[in-house]
């Protein structure tokens, strides 16, 4: 009795049902769906040259109660003094922790907290960064501190040497890590002669003192320094009022920084093993690639999407993790190309025994893009998905903002980021394929593999002489 009523229950869900599939048309069903174009009017930012040289970039937003400041410095490790590797990065550490000539690192933290506001500094490979997040009821003090912390930043020794034995203590873990040490030692490899090679060690992080924190900050910064982004809640004619107010004396620096040294005019390719006794290879390959300028650059942006940048979607992954089985992550990727050309690179990690099948495999992909092409549904793909992040990464006005002072310091064309998607969307697949006869090389890499000498060294003998190689310490 129960199974006939069960029965008949599903032939009367059926019954109902089946009119709505019957009558459904083509446009209806899922792949006859069509969608408006996605419309995205990125804002403008005001540009404002202070009397003193100091760039700002104003975009208000009155939607909450804050305002966010960016501001980008031009100075990096590019610039640090031979010998010294990791001065600009313990500098911009000490800039923000060390405390102003007017408060205490201890006062300075508790002023922030209390305030609910965050301010902070740091230096990377090109460029150095002062952020400021505040509430605009509080707006006044936390300018106040924003300007103290780069007009006289105090550089306390007491917070020095917490920090540089936190980077002594760190470049010491790296020997644990594998990834991050086989990240490391393919840096310092693949940039050999450059200042981007020069990787802090124990020695070189030992020898720098305080002042030639002080004395690195002092040459390169100055008002000429600072292209700042500031987003939020305040009126643009006040805030530059402030500003000019608060940076008025402000000395110039007593060496500006200089152009990036550019990347020699190419690599001297080479295999290099890193000898760990442990199960799985870490893998890094990769050669110079383009600047962001170049006007290949946003077709070099498809191909790599489609090669290994677009993640299951890739080249890379589906073949190497989904049919070989050979890696849980696999990726490639061209970076660094603000300053410089850039690189391209490829990455993953691999059981020991399968060292060799992966590479070869990563070359044979890449071979294959500039031997045959791609087909129509990846060149779609790829474009979609770089159009539709492009889109979702300016979600904030923030972002925007921020963005502008990046085009600014780099020299970036006026239009590069409203043309940005017209121009990923004429990439056509003859594009991709000439590309990745131009720039991609399998053949003249700087391969290297962290890993077990006596498993993998036979292996990394088929592609070319092993260089053993001791990790810096």
């Amino acid at each position: 009795m129960m199974l006939k009523k069960a029965l008949a229950v599903a032939a009367l869900i059926l019954c109902l049902s089946a009119p709505s599939f019957a009558g459904q048309t083509a446009a209806q069903r899922p792949e006859g769906l069509t969608y408006p174009p996605l419309v995205f009017n990125l804002p403008k930012t005001v540009r404002v040259q202070l009397k003193n040289g100091m760039v700002l970039h104003l975009l208000e937003d009155h939607e909450l109660p804050l305002v966010n400041i960016q501001a980008m410095v031009r100075i990096g490790d590019a610039w640090e003094p031979a010998g010294k590797a990791g001065l600009a990065s313990l500098t911009g550490m000490i800039w923000r922790a060390g405390g102003t000539g007017k408060l205490s690192p201890g006062a300075l933290d508790e002023k922030l907290e209390y305030m609910g506001a965050v301010l902070e500094t740091m230096i990377t490979a090109e460029s150095g960064a002062v952020t400021l997040n505040v509430m605009t009821r509080n707006l006044d003090e936390g300018l106040g501190l924003f300007a103290d912390i780069i007009r006289t930043p105090a550089f306390n020794e007491q917070r020095f040497e917490t920090l540089k034995a936190q980077m002594l203590e760190n470049i010491a873990r790296e020997a644990d890590d594998p990834e991050t040490l086989v990240d490391r030692e393919f840096r310092r490899l693949l940039f050999a002669g450059h200042p981007f090679g020069n990787v802090p060690d124990t020695a070189s992080v030992k020898g720098i003192t305080r002042e030639d924190c002080v004395d690195f900050y002092r040459r390169h910064v100055g008002p000429e320094s600072f292209i700042i982004a500031i987003n939020g809640d305040f009126n643009s004619d006040d805030m530059v009022r402030r500003f000019e107010a608060l940076f008025d004396g402000f000395p110039r620096a007593a060496e500006p920084v200089g152009p990036l040294p550019q990347l020699p005019p190419d690599i001297t390719p080479g295999v290099y093993l890193v000898d760990k006794p442990l199960p799985q290879t870490g893998i890094r390959m990769g050669h110079f690639g383009l600047s962001r300028k170049d006007p290949d650059f946003d077709a070099v942006r498809v191909m790599n999407y489609i090669v290994g940048g677009g993640g299951f979607a890739s080249r890379l992954m589906k073949e190497i993790r989904t049919v070989r089985g050979l890696a849980y992550s696999v990726y490639s990727y061209f970076g660094m190309n603000d300053g410089t050309k850039g690189t391209f690179s490829v990455g993953g990690e691999t059981k020991a025994a399968s060292t060799h099948e992966f590479i070869d495999t990563a070359r044979n992909i890449m071979e294959g893009v500039a031997a045959n092409g791609i087909t129509e549904q990846e060149l779609t793909m790829a474009k979609d998905a770089l159009i539709n992040s492009f889109v979702f990464a300016f979600d904030k006005k923030s972002d925007v903002a921020q963005r502008y002072a990046w085009m600014e310091y780099y020299d970036m064309p006026d239009d590069y980021l409203r043309g940005l998607r017209e121009r990923i969307q004429k990439v056509t697949m003859a594009d991709v394929k000439r590309v990745a006869q131009q720039y991609l090389r399998p053949d003249r890499m700087v391969i290297v593999a962290l890993g077990d000498k006596k498993v993998i060294g036979e292996q990394l003998e088929k592609i070319g002489p092993v260089k053993i190689i001791e990790p810096s310490k």
